[in-house]
């Protein structure tokens, strides 16, 4: 992790060095190690130095070519060295005297604009060519490189690892995005599509996977990645279970020692979840190759409440020997958010960054930088949840109960033979509805009776049930819609202004669109904007403290493989996940790898807003927050608040009126922030 920053005044004139320096000095937390600038004429650039991997501390940046040509600016780890030496014939000194910017340089040198098509790493990138006076940079293929820039036609163009080193520029303006704000509060929870805009009107992000030159021409954006391309490529080759399964060991052990290059210690999270726990045992092992007495040091944020604790299940991986185990205390759901929110220059957008804020704080303690993460293994390996939709179309009644079944003998807890017959029932109706939902909704009639009569024929499904149960679906469905958009707490004018029922319901059509395959949904998921908007914002936590985050999972290897995956892989047995599950045997213990729960966090929230956090949130509301008023009806939010403090209120209510109180309170936080910058 380094910080970069750059400026190109398109009107030729010449770009004054106090204007970059305080981008750079802006940044001065991503890069303790040190810092440069580079102006000539209408073009600068700036960097902040992170010492990480070996080859960083060879690192002079920006790099200036041999010929004065070419000036780079780059926050990178490039993890296919030896491929790239060898293919830019790079053997005038040993491979490790050559650093990843050099192989950036070189890269582009000889490949020109394809050149992001050759990197496997996490970069962020921006390179002047005096030749053809064009300014070129790139993002990494799942964006965990972050990368933001503001472009005046004509006249202004700068970029940034950070919007506060956009901010910090006269030049750019600090207007609130305001439809954002709006899709914000609305609070939805499906894949969002990826979009390149951000909270400020004018500050937009570069996508991953895209390339961007700029000339006094104009600016032009383009993709490198066909995600869609590789993975068929790959199922053109694997043809068994067993083949995926062995790739997918093979590329995520890959994934993961790419990750292991560092001079300083290695951390890894361990919540006791299958992801972490994975990365956990993989780089143990993978360390343990290199230094039988090595060992991992695991990090586990204690929320200490009850509903949360994972740590019998951490206890299971620490059990086989090989880990250095340290035990962070989170303290503050909420106030935790008036520390991480100047870093991010946004409102949070998780349910606490409680977590993520005392791992990043312990592994600073622990003299690190860099730490492993099991982040999004979820949405990259597919639980399957959509295979279903493959088997009602196909009419595979049988198959879809019995993998429903096998499921519920894993995971799920009965009473007795007929509350699991119950259960199953109910399972079988969440993916069934859908199905009907959408054959009403293109006229579909014929095969509606016909999925109708299969499912009563094969799962005794009554239909009067089938048709109430459709009804009050799509019914509350509007209703939901219509809700989000005339919410209670969000100001009425505010909503008009934007037109927020009309940008609200283009959401959710994308959002909670029906799409007929696991491959389809599974590649939603993955190119989403929640995974992007999730990682830029772990790596702002994270670079705050000087802290780099690796993530095995957004590897694009292992991507590509794992939507190529079969669908009846990913939903395996009533398990999700299940070619991680398989590729993981005899590494993960049992315990771990058949486990089927997950903690719902907001277990600790609701707690922690009703004891710790009630004073802060008092002192919220007494404030009287004007910035606030202009989103937010105050005294409807005031009001969810008392119905939240109501002992008698039911605990699903409460968790809503939770989700609501911090929403307001983090977009609070932020504007407070914003205003504390000029605004």
């Amino acid at each position: 992790m380094s910080g970069i920053a750059g400026i190109y005044n398109l009107d030729g004139s010449p770009v004054k060095r106090e204007h970059l320096g305080r981008m750079v000095d802006i940044l001065a937390h991503r890069g303790p190690d040190g810092a440069d600038i580079w102006c000539e004429g209408s073009v600068g650039l700036g960097h902040r130095m992170l010492w990480t991997t070996p080859e960083s501390l060879l690192e002079k940046l920006p790099l200036v070519d041999r010929t004065g040509n070419l000036v780079m600016t780059a926050d990178a780890r490039i993890d296919n060295r030896d491929e790239l030496i060898s293919a830019l014939s790079l053997h005038d000194r040993p491979a490790e005297k050559i650093t990843d910017c050099e192989l950036i340089l070189a890269a582009y040198e000889k490949w020109g604009k394809q050149c992001p098509e050759k990197l496997i790493g996490d970069f962020a990138f921006a390179i002047w060519d005096q030749r053809n006076q064009v300014l070129f940079c790139a993002r990494d293929h799942m964006g965990v490189k972050p990368f933001y820039y503001y472009h005046h036609p004509g006249k202004f163009f700068a970029f940034a690892s950070e919007i506060k080193g956009l901010l910090c520029l006269e030049a750019v303006p600090r207007k609130i995005n305001a439809a954002k704000v709006g899709i914000f509060l609305c609070q939805l929870s499906g894949f969002a599509e990826l979009k390149p805009e951000t909270f400020y009107q004018d500050i937009l992000r570069l996508p991953p996977a895209h390339w961007m030159e700029l000339s006094e021409r104009g600016l032009e954006c383009k993709s490198y990645w066909d995600l869609d391309a590789e993975a068929k490529k790959i199922q053109q080759v694997l043809k068994s279970d067993s083949d995926y399964v062995e790739a997918f060991r093979e590329r995520f052990t890959e994934a993961i020692a790419c990750r292991l290059r560092s001079i300083y210690p290695i951390t890894s999270t361990l919540s006791g979840g299958l992801d972490s726990s994975s990365v956990s045992c993989v780089a143990r092992n993978l360390l343990r190759q290199q230094n039988p007495e090595a060992e991992l040091l695991t990090i586990y944020a204690d929320c200490g409440v009850p509903s949360t604790d994972e740590k019998t299940y951490v206890n299971t991986v620490l059990a086989q020997g090989g880990f250095k185990h340290y035990i962070g205390q989170v303290s503050s759901p909420i106030s935790s958010a008036q520390t991480v929110t100047p870093w991010l220059d946004q409102p949070v957008q998780m349910p606490t960054p409680a977590m993520l804020l005392t791992i990043v704080q312990s592994v600073h303690q622990q003299g690190a930088r860099v730490i492993l993460t099991g982040h999004d293994g979820d949405t990259i390996v597919s639980h399957g949840q959509d295979y279903p939709n493959e088997l009602i179309e196909l009419r595979e009644w049988q198959h879809l109960k019995k993998i429903v079944d096998a499921g519920f003998g894993y995971t799920k807890d009965a009473n007795d033979a007929a509350d699991l017959e119950k259960k199953i029932k109910l399972e079988l109706y969440k993916y069934f509805l859908p199905y009907l939902k959408e054959l009403i909704k293109n006229f579909k009639i014929k095969k509606y009776i016909q999925a109708c009569y299969g499912a009563f024929r094969n799962w005794s499904f009554s239909p009067r049930n089938m048709v109430g149960l459709l009804g009050k679906s799509i019914y509350q469905n509007l209703r939901w819609v219509k809700w989000r958009a005339h919410n209670s707490f969000i100001n009425a004018n505010f909503a008009r202004q934007i037109n927020l029922g009309q940008l609200l319901q283009a959401e959710v059509d994308y959002q909670f669109a029906y799409l007929p395959s696991e491959y389809l949904n599974h590649y939603r998921g993955i190119t989403s904007g929640n995974l992007l908007e999730g990682t830029e914002q772990i790596d702002a936590i994270s670079s705050a403290l000087a802290i780099e985050s690796r993530h095995p999972f957004l590897d694009k290897r292992l991507v590509e493989l794992c939507l190529a995956a079969p669908a009846h892989l990913k939903f395996c047995n009533g398990f999700g996940r299940g070619v991680m599950r398989r590729a993981m045997k005899d590494i993960l213990p049992e315990e771990v790898r058949r486990r089927g729960s997950k903690v719902d966090f907001y277990g600790f929230i609701v707690p922690g807003m009703e004891t710790d956090e009630r004073n802060l949130i008092d002192d919220f509301f007494l404030a009287k927050d004007s910035n606030l008023s202009q989103y937010l009806d105050t005294n409807a939010l005031y009001q969810e608040y008392q119905d939240f403090s109501n002992s008698a209120t039911r605990w699903l209510q409460r968790r809503r009126r939770a989700r609501i109180i911090a929403c307001a309170m983090f977009l609070s936080v932020w504007l407070r922030d914003l205003s504390n910058l000029g605004e």
